[in-house]
């Protein structure tokens, strides 16, 4: 391996740690704020999640690789290694800042920031693909907030509408029951070996009425709901962030010399990035989202994760770079809105930091690209 492809895989390693660190908690956030669970398992669960997701971006990842690999700049313009590692490297420092002070920005805005930076400075307003970028970029990004919170909104209201007009509780119970056909019968039957017909008993009510009432049942609870749609978030979250990372390692590899490092290893080096940064960095912004936005229940917290979960895939299947902190913020959000449960500083900081991760990881694409420039001319 030569010096330069060594240079380009810790870029893309530095860059899917940060990735790591800030956006595991976007996936479990719900899980520990609606007491769920604990930190420490929350974490674990999300980041295993994250990791299949990534490698499953290597198998149906391959519109987000077109749209960040050549999606952006100009098809006719062949970036320099220099210039391609700047990209990683800005959009990485900021990453990296936002979640040693907590907050939950995007990777995506990062990375669309330090190529447009980068790319303007090098090679010229004309070298961005400026509708490309509106309609595949921009427009879903400023969108799916609004979406996310909107549908959160509408779910939860259909919840309460529902538990208004026909009360379920937040419990179903399957339980098997024998027939009630003549008591002296059963008994025969049973002693003589012969099966005794039952039938499936469903019921809903409160979890621990079911739990007193039925121990031998099989509970399902809205908290296993939620274990699912935070674990689909999660996989949602790694097939869509892991192609946008992988397409500029790749890019940055090909120029760094002629042995080109396969698909599957570079999917692979983004997962374990990213697994070891949610473990080592995921806390910070988790405590941010978890509990300082709102304070929600375990059926807000399900119904902002399945929004995520639903809303994410969708995009990563279609190409479209949602950014999944944008997602889940505004399903966080519209759970708490819902309640006038927001803690409007906070929402307030968020919302500068979304604000500024397009200029300042552009200007620090700019500053690794001044600095790459001496070393890679």
């Amino acid at each position: 391996m030569t010096v330069e492809i060594l240079f380009a895989v810790t870029a893309g390693l530095a860059l899917a740690y940060a990735n790591g660190s800030n956006d595991v908690s976007k996936g479990i956030a719900t899980l520990v704020g609606s007491g769920v669970t604990t930190y420490r398992r929350a974490i674990i669960w999300g980041t295993l999640w994250t990791g299949l997701g990534a490698l499953l971006g290597g198998l149906w990842g391959s519109a987000m690789l077109t749209t960040f690999g050549k999606g952006l700049l100009d098809p006719v313009i062949t970036p320099t290694l220099a210039a391609v590692l700047a990209m990683l490297i800005g959009a990485a420092g900021w990453v990296f800042l936002a979640s040693r002070t907590g907050l939950p920005v995007s990777t995506t805005h990062a990375l669309v920031g330090a190529v447009v930076g980068v790319g303007y400075l090098v090679y010229g307003p004309a070298s961005i693909q400026w509708s490309s970028l509106g309609m595949k970029v921009f427009l879903p990004l400023l969108v799916s907030p609004a979406v996310s919170f909107g549908l959160t909104v509408l779910l939860l209201g259909s919840f309460q509408e529902q538990e208004e007009r026909v009360p379920v509780g937040d419990c179903l119970c399957l339980e098997a029951q024998p027939v009630e056909i003549n008591v002296d019968r059963i008994g025969t039957l049973a002693a003589a070996g012969t099966f005794v017909p039952t039938t499936l008993s469903i019921v809903t009510g409160d979890r621990e009425q079911c739990a007193r009432e039925r121990p031998q049942a099989v509970r399902l609870t809205f908290d296993h709901l939620h274990w699912l749609t935070s674990g689909a978030t999660s996989l949602a979250r790694g097939m869509n962030d892991a192609p946008k990372m992988v397409a500029l390692i790749a890019a940055a590899a090909v120029l760094a010399g002629p042995t080109a490092l396969p698909m599957p290893a570079l999917f692979a080096l983004v997962a374990l990035g990213m697994l070891v940064g949610s473990v080592v960095g995921g806390r910070r912004v988790t405590h941010v989202l978890a509990e300082k936005v709102t304070r929600m229940d375990h059926r807000e917290g399900f119904a902002a994760n399945l929004v995520t979960a639903v809303l994410v895939t969708s995009a990563a299947l279609y190409g479209l770079p949602v950014s999944t902190t944008h997602v889940s913020s505004g399903g966080i959000v519209g759970a708490g809105l819902r309640r006038r449960r927001i803690n409007r500083r906070v929402l307030r900081d968020i919302l500068l930091a979304w604000v500024v991760t397009l200029p300042v990881a552009a200007l620090l694409g700019i500053a690794a690209y001044r600095a790459m420039h001496f070393l890679m001319p």
